[in-house]
């Protein structure tokens, strides 16, 4: 095979993995789901503002956003103090660093909302508002009111069993925030964990995972995509958010050779 021929072959299976993970992924329609907490949200979910109609606002903004995800316009909660999911099983690169491990901006964007730490509507700027100052009070002020509908939020991360109204506890979660790589290098290192986990290429190309950074970050992206639209029958199996269905446990399998 000639030099040009194979530069075609494996230009061609780049496109097809690249096509796979993109076909594992759920159709974006944010509006349809619990993530719109506009004058338009579903009914049936648990927060609304009552006079903003824009639904892209509580996460972005077109001018002075921050830097930490795309034009970000919600507060940011501190990066320091979680406390991570721990346990014998885990690699020792994880252990040697679960004390000091910071969560990374990737899944920071999801904690701003959901570990309980920042108001839902804390955003940077009000909408139609540049520059505008900092909602600090509960959730909202008169320009902007988050109502709540039915029963509470029951999607908070940062609580637990023993302490559910609280914001830095990880410990029951996935580990997050830490390098792929290393942890998978760790394990194929001759060790009798060899082959438990997929690389970093076969765990996108078998479920879309996501990575971050030249290090192969696990991140909350990793598995959830919180545009994707879950409310239609045709993809009920992306609830909640998943970046591909976890049906017979393909998306764990992504990643866990077991």
């Amino acid at each position: 095979m000639n030099m040009i021929m194979k530069r075609v072959v494996l230009l061609s299976a780049i496109i097809l993995l690249l096509s796979s993970s993109a076909w594992s992924k759920g159709a974006a329609n944010v509006a349809n789901t619990p993530h719109n907490l506009s004058t338009s949200a579903p009914f049936a979910y648990n927060y609304y503002a009552d006079d903003v109609t824009e639904v892209c606002v509580f996460c972005h903004t077109p001018h002075g956003g921050l830097l930490v995800a795309p034009l970000w316009n919600h507060s940011m909660p501190s990066a320091t103090g979680f406390t991570h999911y721990n346990s014998v099983t885990l690699s020792s690169y994880l252990q040697t660093e679960l004390a000091s491990r910071n969560v990374n901006d990737e899944s920071l964007v999801c904690m701003a909302c959901h570990d309980g730490s920042v108001a839902v509507d804390h955003l940077i700027n009000e909408p139609n508002e540049i520059g505008g100052i900092e909602i600090t009070m509960g959730f909202g002020d008169i320009d902007t009111w988050i109502v709540p509908v039915g029963t509470q939020p029951k999607a908070r991360i940062g609580g637990s069993v023993t302490t559910p109204g609280g914001n830095r506890d990880l410990s029951d979660d996935h580990p997050i925030s830490f390098s792929y790589t290393k942890v998978y290098d760790e394990y194929e290192a001759g060790t009798t964990r060899n082959g438990q986990l997929q690389s970093a290429f076969d765990a996108v190309s078998l479920g879309g995972v996501r990575f971050f950074g030249p290090d192969d970050n696990l991140e909350c992206s990793s598995c959830h995509d919180p545009h994707v639209d879950f409310t239609i029958a045709s993809q009920a199996a992306y609830n909640p958010f998943l970046i591909t269905p976890n049906t017979g446990s393909a998306l764990c399998l992504a990643c866990h050779n077991k």
